[in-house]
């Protein structure tokens, strides 16, 4: 036992005072003669025994009285050998240290670690001697200077009230770092440490140096540091996460139609079998599996889901739950493509089917799993149509329209229509640029022969696509061995373009042949979007549309150029990243909402972008205009970083040694032997019953 205040116990000697007092009060009787006294002698015998218990009882509830307040007042507490070894030492300057990591949100059945970690905090504070200053330091990824420690300890406890976890790991050296510098503010020379936390390894950076403080000469020290532990000495904390999900067109089981691939980790110690993975759109689960995860493997499950209607979803894909339900869930936006109207000028028509302008791009837009729904027609007729009724336009070595027609084009391009050109026999440089200039990504020059069909080494001689922009969405899937239908196309003429000059303001060159001229050339025009192929979509002028990725091509720019394609990559984000969104059009965010509804902080960007975050909680984010009205293709996802999932617990004996064995200490706290009610206060409480009882014992 030791006492925080050992000078009181001299007011122990107060309890000498009864004492005292009964021994001075003790007089010896004398003798006086009186007659006829028998019968009070037999009333003194049957009375006294009864007296002498009720000054005993008064002797010892004084004493108790006495004795009780001094202790009480001396502040007695059970500690170790250490901690009274520490206290001889004299007060230290303590940093608390309460880890608010995403780990810490484990549900152990008894609440969460957190909770428990903020009451292990609470007695880290109540355990302070009146005359050792503290500050608390939430370890959270933003976690700043907590400052000199000070001895307000009402403002400590609402730090430590008002502490939230977070959803993201948690950098402890930075923490320790933090607070060991707080701690050489402070006069005393005894620094102390108190560590709060669930000790998982993905925590700690065992290789960089451990925390120390300058001492009276500038030296480093090593402060001492008490662990408390919020898991309770645990060995394992199992648990389970969704890690990865891909969403891709399954465009075999028909338009519109999705497969999620899930995959899940186990991070425990034993497989887990059976668990459920779900699909969940909106509030409505529409599809489930089963999954068996291997002790420390993974496993992927495909879900897939055909969404009647084209649009934006919001969903997510869950696990069954575990201590750590924040990472069963992956939330998702999804961009479904609409049912796309496009109308196909065909500018070369043949009754030989494989010789017609159109054949190959018409296959590739009516195969299963094309978004667009078709109709072909030649130039003449093409051009009386009415373009409103359409969301694509297709222009397939077609002459140069007439001015009243050039005029519907441009109309419909500044509308928010799609317009694909490529060129051909019929295209001519000059009448185009007159006819078109004004939504051309860059002006016509003229046409390029790099090799002639049909001759000796022409496949030699002709042009391949060089540099090809993989990060834009029309190319994006185009990687490694996807990509071998493009680079090994060959193409025997394409058509030059002019410099950027004013015509050409904002074009963007998709891709380039080996000479560096332009092959794919897009350009945004009012609300609509014009791709500009400079070669063409029959064998005439090239053999791309034989290759393997013709179809996909064609298929990709269509969503491209309507605005349907799903651009998932520019749009994901961990929790605590940011996201740059893209307006288009008449596009104007005026506020971002996180998924709690909290607002979050973006920046208007020169180049029209808006860059936001950094998003704090997992889910989906919502885009609103000035009016509150959601703009539904700027909504995004933030997931977390699967790495906080690992609860893997760090060896306590590596721990230690990191620290310094001879400063490390475990907390009471942590192993339950710390009493929840102080000693001094069950002594106040006698004192104050031994009062009663006097009174009474008084009043009789």
């Amino acid at each position: 036992m030791t006492f925080a205040q050992p000078l009181f116990l001299l007011g122990a000697l107060a309890a000498l005072i009864p004492l005292l007092v009964h021994l001075f009060d003790r007089r010896r009787p004398r003798p006086l003669p009186f007659g006829a006294i028998a019968f009070v002698l037999r009333s003194q015998r049957r009375t006294a025994s009864r007296l002498k218990l009720r000054r005993l009882l008064l002797y010892a509830l004084r004493t108790l009285i006495l004795l009780a307040i001094p202790i009480a007042l001396a502040r007695p507490q059970f500690r170790r050998d250490a901690q009274a070894a520490a206290l001889a030492r004299g007060p230290a300057a303590t940093s608390i240290v309460l880890d608010a990591s995403l780990s810490m949100r484990y549900d152990t059945g008894q609440g969460t670690l957190f909770e428990k970690g903020r009451e292990l905090a609470r007695a880290a504070l109540r355990d302070l001697r009146a005359e050792e200053p503290a500050n608390v330091v939430v370890c959270a990824p933003n976690a700043q200077p907590p400052g000199a420690p000070l001895f307000d300890r009402g403002r400590l406890r609402s730090i430590i009230d008002d502490a939230k976890p977070t959803f993201q790991p948690a950098d402890l050296n930075r923490c320790l770092e933090l607070a060991a510098r707080s701690l050489e503010e402070s006069p005393l020379a005894a620094k102390r440490i108190v560590l709060i936390s669930d000790f998982t390894q993905n925590a700690f950076h065992l290789e960089a140096p451990a925390p120390t403080v300058k001492g009276p000469n500038g030296e480093p020290l090593r402060p001492e540091v008490i662990l408390r532990d919020a898991a309770g000495g645990q060995k394992a904390l199992p648990n389970r996460a969704i890690v990865d999900l891909r969403i891709e067109p399954a465009l075999q089981a028909g338009p519109r139609t999705f497969q999620f691939t899930v995959t899940a980790r186990n991070f425990s110690d034993e497989a887990m079998n059976d668990v459920e993975a779900s699909l969940r759109l909106g509030d409505q689960t529409v599809s489930k599996g089963f999954l068996e995860l291997p002790a420390h493997g993974t496993a992927q499950k495909v879900l897939t889901w055909r969404f009647e209607d084209g649009g934006t979803f919001r969903g997510a894909v869950a696990l069954s739950g575990d201590g750590l339900r924040e990472d069963d869930v992956r939330p998702f936006v999804l961009q479904v493509p609409k049912e796309i109207r496009a109308l196909v000028v065909n500018g070369a028509p043949s009754s030989v089917r494989y010789r017609d302008e159109a054949f190959f791009v018409d296959a590739a837009l009516s195969s299963q799993g094309s978004p667009v729904r078709e109709s072909m027609r030649d130039a003449a007729a093409a051009f009386r149509e009415d373009f409103g009724q359409y969301d694509l336009l297709y222009l397939l070595n077609v002459a140069a329209p007439p001015p009243d027609v050039a005029a519907k084009l441009v109309a419909f391009v500044e509308n928010g229509g799609g317009l694909f050109i490529s060129m051909g026999d019929h295209v001519e440089p000059e009448a185009w640029n007159q006819a078109l200039g004004a939504i051309l990504p860059r002006p016509l020059r003229l046409v390029k022969t790099a090799a002639v069909p049909g001759e000796e080494e022409a496949a030699a001689h002709a042009a391949k696509l060089g540099q090809i922009d993989l990060g834009h969405p029309i190319f994006s899937p185009f990687t490694g061995q996807a990509g071998e239908g493009l680079v090994s196309a060959r193409f025997y003429k394409y058509m030059l373009l002019e410099a950027n000059g004013e015509k050409g303001q904002g074009a963007q060159i998709l891709a380039t042949f080996d000479d560096g001229a332009p092959a794919f050339a897009l350009a945004r025009r009012g609300k609509g979007r014009v791709v500009l192929f400079t070669s063409t979509v029959d064998r005439d002028w090239s053999d791309l549309a034989i290759r393997t990725s013709f179809l996909p091509l064609i298929q990709r720019t269509s969503s491209f150029l309507t605005g349907s394609l799903e651009e998932r990559e520019e749009m994901r984000v961990r929790v605590g990243g940011t996201v740059t969104l893209r307006p288009e059009g008449n596009q104007q965010p005026a506020e971002i909402r996180a998924p709690s509804g909290e607002a979050v902080t973006h920046k208007a960007n020169e180049d029209g972008t808006i860059t936001t975050g950094p998003a704090l909680e997992p889910g989906v984010y919502e885009v609103r205009d000035g009016r509150g009205q959601a703009i539904a293709s700027l909504t995004f996802a933030a997931v977390l970083d699967p790495a906080e999932s690992d609860l893997t617990r760090i060896q306590m004996d590596a721990l230690e040694s990191w620290f310094g064995e001879a400063t490390v200490k475990h907390g009471d706290g942590a192993n339950g032997d710390e009493p929840r009610v102080p000693l001094w206060t069950w002594l106040i409480a006698a004192a104050a019953a031994a009062f009663f009882f006097e009174g009474v014992l008084l009043r009789k």
